[in-house]
């Protein structure tokens, strides 16, 4: 299969057909003004892989615009050509007979397999490396795209359908693990018993045990009445007392002197005989003797009020130290209740009486977990019971982990049957998606994927079998040093790849190897394009490869003028063979 024309109309701002045409086995193509070698190879992915280039096709066609675009090759002297539109739907595949063009295959995804099973077309990373010379391609996903038709609703309802596959898949694996376990459970004999009750015992006591309370909480707790009985019958003592004193103050406090009329009587006997004494002083003097019974009767009356009133403060200060016993027991009862509190919280009970039942059913519930577990380390000492509990532990970490993965997908799917007609009426072939999720699922447990362009060319050429034992294949090897050491020199004639593609050169050590890399570029360009050009070569000479073109930008473009010449001389004897086309070179 050879690629001979390329037109295309209403994109790369061509208003008119533009054409590329390849009449001769090597030849420089020249390319319409404003288009590069880059965007002919895209349109050249467009016709050859309309599948797999949808992104491609969003990027390059204008939406609304009127796009034309045509690939003619042979294939065994049988002219075909793809043509189409900007819609996946209009891809055709066509054959030239006398009357005009039949048509082979339409629509995107049956143009494509139609190239690939009926052509031998290679996949679309061997394309990108090998006949194009591109490495700028995501490799994850041109090997993860697909498009298994041109219904817009193709690729949701092909996950719906990968998804009730495995939901069915893993729903059926629980059943069957869910009977083993069941065999493995009978299998065990009385040790599955004692662990059942085993089993039971600890998540009863898982229900009935409570955090961790030390001996004094435990203590605290059991006094908690009788403490609460004391602190009660210390207050009401204590209330009694300070009633006891409150009466005793209200007796003892005495009224006021001013308002005892004995009082004022002995002043005015007092003040009578001494004003009377003073107004007869010559007659009767001897009348103020009479103030004596008055003062002495005032001075008794003042002498009782500050006795009662000592005896007042005396009950006062009782009373003041009765309160202030109150109030401290009162601090303790709070406390002791705000202890009782915090341990049932941290007990994780509601009531002291729940607290007292569990905690004697939680010790009865371990000593029965002690007595079983005696009995069955007695029962595991038997080698068949050990055998049996080694299937069961696999079964039942297979069962978990199946279940987690179960967890994970959507609770409720669709039949897969049905969305495999879905699928069918749609044009799909859900043998394709399943066989493409595989491919993913493969990719995904691989080592990490090519990034670099000989780490590309390595893995491209053990997909294409040019690759074995970690090495070229020997032919392949042979025409990749000749090239090297042709174009640059003969100290490159021992070029070699490892098996992680990384470049090795014999007449290099490690340190000049990287330095080369660092400072030469245009020489590691030169490596590259020998090992893809010895790769394509390798190929058409197996007759493995279905296409037989090398489409390419200018060489010149990647290393010195020089390094292009010879090129030049390596391309006319590979083109015995194959096509070879160089774009945007100078006629």
């Amino acid at each position: 299969m050879q690629l001979q024309e390329l037109i295309f109309q209403g994109l790369l701002g061509q208003s008119r057909p533009a054409r590329i045409r390849v009449e001769e086995a090597f030849q420089s193509l020249e390319l319409p003004s404003g288009v590069s070698a880059a965007d002919v190879q895209d349109l050249v992915v467009l016709c050859l892989y309309p599948a797999q280039s949808r992104e491609l096709a969003e990027r390059l066609f204008e939406p609304g615009a009127s796009i034309k675009l045509a690939c003619a090759f042979s294939f065994r002297g049988t002219p075909l050509r793809v043509v189409r539109q900007a819609q996946g739907d209009s891809v055709r595949l066509q054959r030239r007979s006398a009357s005009g063009y039949e048509e082979l295959a339409r629509g995107a995804s049956q143009v494509q397999r139609a190239l690939q099973e009926k052509l031998n077309l290679p996949d679309l990373a061997t394309f990108y490396t090998v006949h194009l010379w591109r490495f700028d391609f995501d490799v994850e996903a041109v090997i993860n795209a697909a498009n298994f038709g041109d219904d817009p609703r193709i690729p949701e309802l092909a996950e719906l359908y990968l998804t009730s596959l495995e939901v069915e898949s893993l729903e059926d694996q629980i059943k069957e693990l869910e009977l083993r376990v069941d065999e493995g459970q009978r299998a065990l004999g009385e040790g599955a018993e004692l662990e059942e009750k085993l089993s039971r015992a600890h998540e009863r006591l898982a229900e009935v045990e409570l955090a961790e309370l030390s001996d004094g909480e435990l203590e605290l707790l059991r006094e908690r009445d009788a403490r609460m009985d004391d602190y009660d019958t210390q207050l009401g003592r204590l209330q009694a007392q300070q009633d006891t004193e409150r009466r005793q103050i209200e007796l003892s406090v005495p009224d006021s002197p001013t308002q005892m009329p004995l009082f004022w009587g002995a002043v005015a006997l007092a003040l009578t005989a001494f004003i009377a004494s003073f107004v007869f002083h010559q007659t009767h003097r001897i009348l103020a003797l009479g103030s004596i019974p008055g003062l002495a009767l005032g001075a008794f009356v003042l002498l009782r009020y500050y006795n009662n009133l000592s005896k007042a403060s005396v009950h006062q200060v009782r009373l003041d130290s009765i309160r202030r016993r109150i109030s401290q027991v009162r601090e303790d009862q709070i406390m002791l209740l705000e202890r009782v509190e915090h341990i049932l919280l941290h007990a994780g009970v509601e009531r002291e009486e729940e607290l007292q039942t569990r905690i004697p059913m939680a010790q009865k519930l371990r000593d029965v977990i002690e007595r079983i577990e005696k009995q069955l380390e007695t029962v595991r000492t038997n080698p068949e019971y050990r055998r049996a509990r080694r299937e069961l532990d696999s079964l039942q970490a297979e069962l978990t982990e199946t279940r987690s993965r179960r967890a994970e997908l959507p609770a409720f799917v669709m039949n897969s049957f049905q969305l495999e007609n879905d699928l069918q009426t749609l044009g799909a072939d859900p043998v394709e998606i399943r066989t493409m999720a595989d491919q993913k699922q493969a990719a995904a447990q691989a080592e990490d994927l090519p990034q670099e362009p000989l780490e590309m060319l390595r893995w491209v050429a053990e997909k294409g079998g040019l690759w074995a034992q970690g090495q070229l294949d020997a032919g392949t090897q042979a025409m990749w040093s000749k090239v090297c050491s042709h174009v640059l020199s003969e100290r490159f004639n021992g070029v070699a790849l490892s098996a992680q593609g990384q470049l090795q050169v014999e007449a290099l050590t490690g340190e000049q190897l990287e330095l080369w890399q660092r400072t030469r570029s245009a020489e590691v360009q030169v490596v590259i394009c020998a090992l893809a050009l010895a790769l394509f070569v390798s190929t058409s000479r197996r007759g493995t490869g279905g296409l037989e073109s090398v489409w390419i930008s200018d060489p010149a473009q990647r290393m010195t003028p020089s390094h292009a010449g010879r090129f030049a001389s390596v391309f006319k004897s590979a083109a015995r063979q194959a096509q070879i086309a160089i774009m945007g070179a100078n006629a």
